[in-house]
């Protein structure tokens, strides 16, 4: 875990919030150059203050949810870590994510830092493995079906058909993960079969070469392990590993909820479509996983402009979406630099 301390210094941390501010204000200054309007000042001088406490309440509970959802995992594992700690932990890795392509940070600054609770590392991997691969089962398996029964019309709606055919590319992949990934949860012979005949393919060992055989192998032992370890739990805590689940759903759909808030905040009327705009939140951010800036920044913002587009007036449209960025992406990563600073700099002093 060394190595998540030298990964992470100051001049690593300054330079990930330097590229993600830079293309996200970059960003949202040109949508707020070109659709600012007299109007827009005075409907942002209209918002109700119960307004922003509902558009805060929504990221608050996006905190809590997912903080009750690691606490039940830990629970799970026999594991006792306070829930204000699992906030804070939560949110620093967060931060961490945010800064890095991909989000890649994430992982190992919770790994470290449940470690740091006295966790062993060995427990603190499994909580962030079980926790990664619930959601990742809800999005590989969720978002894709979602694309693929209402692509034509999403893709439409947010102005994106002409990439009709990446996206068919892109979610014949996504596809074909899923449907691997249930088999090796489920069927894991059969799983395991096709994992073996994936990486004889000609064009996988061109790509992969010499490291061809040990993805392959990781591939498999990651799978098992995961399958075994949540197959003891079912059995044994059925209950609560429903309980993930739940919580795994309403972590996603309070993060979801905060775009319709938003548009509600500016006096929109979107209770009769907030399932579409929750449904093109999906597919946007399907799409978004596959960027490599971190935070998506810029994409981000040009995505979001285009549902937003859809429902507000054209002087409301780049407002909202800084709101949105604002509140969605920016408030996590100034609340979990904050976490993490002061998680990173306690442990160093007592050190």
């Amino acid at each position: 875990m060394s190595s998540t301390k030298k990964t992470f210094t100051a001049d690593f941390v300054r330079k990930g919030m330097a590229i993600t501010l830079t293309i996200g204000l970059i960003t949202m200054g040109g949508l707020l150059f070109s659709s600012t309007t007299a109007a827009t000042w005075r409907s942002l001088k209209m918002i109700q203050p119960k307004n922003i406490f509902l558009m805060f309440g929504v990221v608050i509970l996006s905190w809590l949810v997912e903080g009750l959802r690691v606490k039940t995992i830990a629970s799970l594992l026999d594991e006792k870590i306070g829930f204000f700690e699992i906030l804070r932990i939560n949110l620093a890795s967060i931060f961490s994510g945010n800064i890095t392509p991909l989000y890649s940070g994430s992982v190992p600054t919770q790994v470290y830092l449940l470690h740091q609770h006295g966790i062993s590392i060995g427990k603190a991997s499994a909580i962030v493995t079980i926790r990664l691969s619930f959601t990742s089962l809800l999005v590989a398996v969720g978002g894709p079906v979602l694309l693929f029964l209402f692509k034509g019309k999403l893709l439409d709606e947010i102005g994106l058909s002409g990439l009709a055919g990446i996206v068919n590319y892109l979610l014949l992949l996504a596809l074909d993960f899923a449907a691997l990934l249930l088999l090796l949860l489920f069927r894991p012979r059969k799983g395991e079969s096709l994992v073996k005949k994936v990486f004889s393919f000609k064009i996988i060992r061109q790509i992969l070469g010499s490291k061809a055989d040990r993805f392959c192998r990781k591939i498999l032992a990651e799978g098992e392990e995961f399958r075994a370890c949540l197959g003891t739990l079912f059995m044994e805590k059925t209950i609560p590993v429903l309980f993930v689940f739940v919580l795994t759903f309403c972590s996603w759909l309070s993060t979801l909820l905060i775009a319709p808030v938003v548009m509600m905040a500016f006096g929109v009327n979107v209770q009769d479509k907030i399932i579409r705009i929750l449904l093109l939140e999906c597919v946007l951010h399907f799409l978004l996983s596959f960027v490599p800036i971190p935070g998506g920044s810029g994409a981000a913002e040009i995505g979001f402009f285009s549902i937003f587009a859809i429902y507000l007036p054209k002087h409301l449209q780049a407002i909202s979406v800084t709101f949105w960025r604002l509140l969605s992406y920016h408030l996590n990563t100034l609340v979990g630099g904050v976490c993490f600073l002061r998680l990173f700099t306690t442990k160093q002093g007592k050190q």
